[in-house]
């Protein structure tokens, strides 16, 4: 899990037409602190206190005589290229010399001594590099005190040269840290860990040139629809814009250095988030209806949290039933769970957005008696279950084809990226208008790609044992009562063959994932391609004993 003391904040800020990135140091250290009546340095004082812009800033201990100095250092958890560094001034000193050092140990001089360039004592001055550096630590070397007596620094970071990132929410969540990322609902957050081991690059972002996030996975570009803030507007990942320096701006994002992501060209807005910072169980207040209902078990009972009741449909439906749940807002669903009662061996999940019902997970090869779809989050104001084949055996009762529905959880993420007045939204208590940037060192997209093609196979596998197995329930009662075995190998043989091999395949992305690296990539992906891998295991379980008892 990422830790708040190692994030890297980066900054975007226009200075006429150049666009610099700045990325703040991780940890920092001095020479010389300012003690205020403690021995070993007052923490009011302390480096630290120069990592980020606020009220608190860096003071060395003062009293230097004329060739006496101090040192400040800034550190890195990864190293960046960097063009130079920008120094916000306390207490400027006389003199000055920047050091860097790629491995945080060894350092070389960057820019040697040189005179300050202002009398007063509190400036802002950049220092840039001769050329593009591997940074990992940054010293600022200060000698030949002025009149103040004092060397201090408000804050220090590092311009850097743009790259991949990393969107961590300073929103209070008790699942862990909120990486914003990018999916079919628009802007959404996601558990930071849950979007990297997704591996298909939704929470890797970049800012380009024009002062655009980028989503490294497909190339669209954070985007204020119509680049209207009324209601908190909607912010979703569009085409980027080949003019955004000439257009309404909004596309252009900038960091302060507070942490707010503002809107530079829409007014004085950031983004920030409404509701919680955890998921919620929209199903339980959503308005149900389904097109076939039993007397005895109505709709209602799908979302009631009591085991004992259950949804079921008419006996023998010759057409798809429908079973729908209405939300009556725009919601950013994350999961859904379902529990049959009697499974529908081929169904549908639909979800409605503006009207417009979209296909997000079929199967026709189902025999769970739990259905998880975990794949990317999808929008939508209501969800439709559409059944079109009851299972044979699980779907069969006294004799009666139908579905059954014991419960249905939709999760759904209880907050939403909106834009505000930058004073307002820096009001929050959870810093939930502050957005901290994760560097990645690298993005491979073709790794990404193979591990979610291996998941991707476990889910064609999956559909297919799951068709074949159904056909063995159907044709168990007419085999005859001898050579089962024979009969069963020369009439499926596709559905042996499979088993086992489908069987070995688990066994190599599940049990051996500690040991075999694309393994554990499968199995971390595979949930958010909708491969739930224990429903797999009683898959294969379920079709071995099937064969085993036909085979006796």
């Amino acid at each position: 899990m990422f830790s708040r003391l190692g994030l890297l904040f980066l900054g975007l800020v226009s200075t006429a037409a150049v666009t610099q990135h700045y990325a703040a140091f991780d940890a920092a250290s001095a020479s010389s602190t300012y003690s205020a009546g403690n021995l070993g340095g007052s923490p009011a004082f302390a480096a630290q206190q120069a990592l980020s812009g606020g009220s608190g800033y860096w003071c060395s201990s003062g009293n230097q005589a004329a060739g006496q100095g101090a040192t400040w250092t800034g550190t890195l958890h990864s190293r960046r290229v960097a063009l130079g560094v920008k120094v916000d001034w306390a207490y400027s000193p006389g003199e000055v010399k920047v050091l860097t050092s790629s491995d945080g140990s060894n350092f070389e001089e960057a820019k040697c001594w040189q005179p300050s360039t202002r009398s007063e004592a509190a400036f802002e001055q950049t220092f840039m590099f001769d050329a593009p550096r591997n940074v990992k630590a940054v010293t600022m070397a200060m000698r030949s005190p002025q009149s103040w007596g004092y060397f201090g620094i408000n804050s220090a970071v590092l311009i850097a040269e743009p790259g991949p990132l990393i969107l961590v929410s300073g929103i209070t969540s008790v699942v862990g840290e909120q990486c914003l990322v990018a999916s079919t609902a628009g802007l959404g957050l996601e558990p930071c860990l849950d979007a990297v081991a997704a591996g298909d690059g939704r929470e890797v972002m970049q800012f380009d040139e024009d002062g655009q996030i980028v989503n490294m996975a497909d190339g669209r570009c954070l985007t204020l629809v119509d680049g209207d803030t009324i209601g908190g507007g909607a912010l979703t990942f569009d085409q980027c814009s080949t003019s955004a320096s000439s257009g309404d701006g909004r596309t252009v994002f900038a960091a302060s250095p507070n942490g707010q992501l503002k809107m530079p060209r829409i007014g004085n807005y950031c983004l920030t988030l409404t509701g919680g910072g955890g998921d919620a169980d929209i199903a339980q207040s959503a308005v149900a209806a389904a097109s076939s209902s039993n007397i005895q078990h109505g709709v209602k009972s799908i979302a009631d949290a009591n085991a004992q009741s259950y949804w079921a449909s008419g006996n023998d439906p010759k057409a798809p039933v429908d079973l729908q749940l209405d939300f009556g807002t725009m919601q950013t669903m994350k999961a859904i769970s379902i529990e049959w009662e009697h499974p529908a061996q081929a169904f549908e999940l639909q979800v409605s957005s503006g009207g417009h019902w979209t296909s997000v997970y079929s199967t026709s090869g189902n025999n769970a008696q739990t259905t998880n779809y975990v794949g990317p989050a999808i929008l939508g104001s209501a969800l439709r279950i559409r059944m079109t084949t009851p299972h044979p055996t699980l779907g069969n009762v006294d004799g009666h084809a139908l579905y059954g529905i014991r419960n249905i959880r939709v999760s759904a993420s209880s907050a939403r990226a909106v834009v505000q007045d930058c004073m307002e939204a820096e009001g929050s208590a959870d810093a939930r208008d502050k957005l901290f940037m994760v560097a990645v060192p690298e993005f491979e997209p073709r790794a990404a790609f193979a591990a979610r093609q291996n998941a991707a196979l476990l889910r064609a596998a999956e559909e297919r044992l799951g068709i074949l197995l159904a056909e063995l329930h159907s044709a168990m009662p007419n085999l005859s009562a001898c050579g089962f075995k024979a009969s069963i190998e020369k009439r499926y043989p596709a559905l042996v063959k499979q088993s086992t091999s489908f069987g070995s395949l688990l066994k190599v992305s599940i049990q051996h994932q500690a040991s075999d690296a694309t393994s554990a990539a499968v199995a971390a992906v595979a949930p958010a391609m909708g491969v739930d891998m224990q429903a797999l295991h009683e898959l294969v379980a379920t079709t071995r004993d099937a064969l085993t008892q036909v085979s006796r």
